[in-house]
């Protein structure tokens, strides 16, 4: 059954660009309420994750070992071994969202972009309604100047889960195409955020430039 969440995170900035007359005590509280989204946000992702996860070793053992040992590869920046690993789990599971969308994002870890749109394309072919794959296609087709293909993706992996990196670069793709309004309001609602994070001065940095 689909779920869709709503894009809470811009929740914040509905209030706070559009409450006149809203003391800075209330504003402190909305951003407050909205950082314990985010979190839920963050645990919903988690879950989401987890349960493909246990899905995979219930029903893939050895996939899943594989897949294991890709991962903890990755952690190590051995990428091309964690690709290869991949590959070996999915000789056993071809069709599987937790293994398709990993794979594609390792190639594009390793800036590979042709088969890193290949496998999420596969991903999001097989299953449309995983955030992550949706988020890596987005990056993809962001970094490629196609405008609105990285918009549909990264609206849709939003409405799926709620991200500040996905907020963060739908952003970036409403700018890139010339909607500098849109692309203000999404990156002032990851500095309400999130103002310390990377992506947080990563946003700060781009509404300074749009106000140049």
């Amino acid at each position: 059954m689909k779920t869709y969440h709503i894009y809470p995170l811009l929740l914040v900035l509905i209030l706070l660009l559009t409450g006149c007359g809203v003391s800075s005590k209330t504003e402190r509280g909305v951003i407050k309420s909205e950082r314990t989204a985010v979190q839920e946000e963050m645990r919903l992702g988690r879950a989401i994750h987890d349960r493909a996860l246990q899905r995979l070793k219930e029903m893939h053992p050895e996939a899943y070992a594989l897949y294991e040992q890709a991962r903890m590869a990755e952690l190590q920046g051995e990428l091309d071994t964690a690709i290869e690993t991949y590959h070996k789990a999915m000789q056993q599971v071809p069709e599987d969202r937790l293994l398709l969308t990993d794979l594609g994002m390792a190639y594009l870890r390793r800036e590979d972009i042709v088969p890193a749109r290949r496998y999420l394309l596969k991903a999001v072919d097989f299953d449309p309604d995983y955030y992550k794959s949706r988020l890596g296609l987005g990056y993809i087709y962001l970094q490629n100047r196609q405008w609105q293909k990285a918009v549909d993706h990264l609206e849709t992996s939003l409405q799926l889960l709620s991200t500040l990196e996905g907020t963060f670069l739908l952003g970036e793709a409403e700018e890139g195409r010339g909607n500098l309004s849109r692309a203000r309001q999404l990156y002032q609602t990851v500095v309400a955020v999130d103002k310390n994070s990377k992506l947080g001065r990563a946003a700060n940095n781009r509404l300074r430039s749009l106000s140049k």
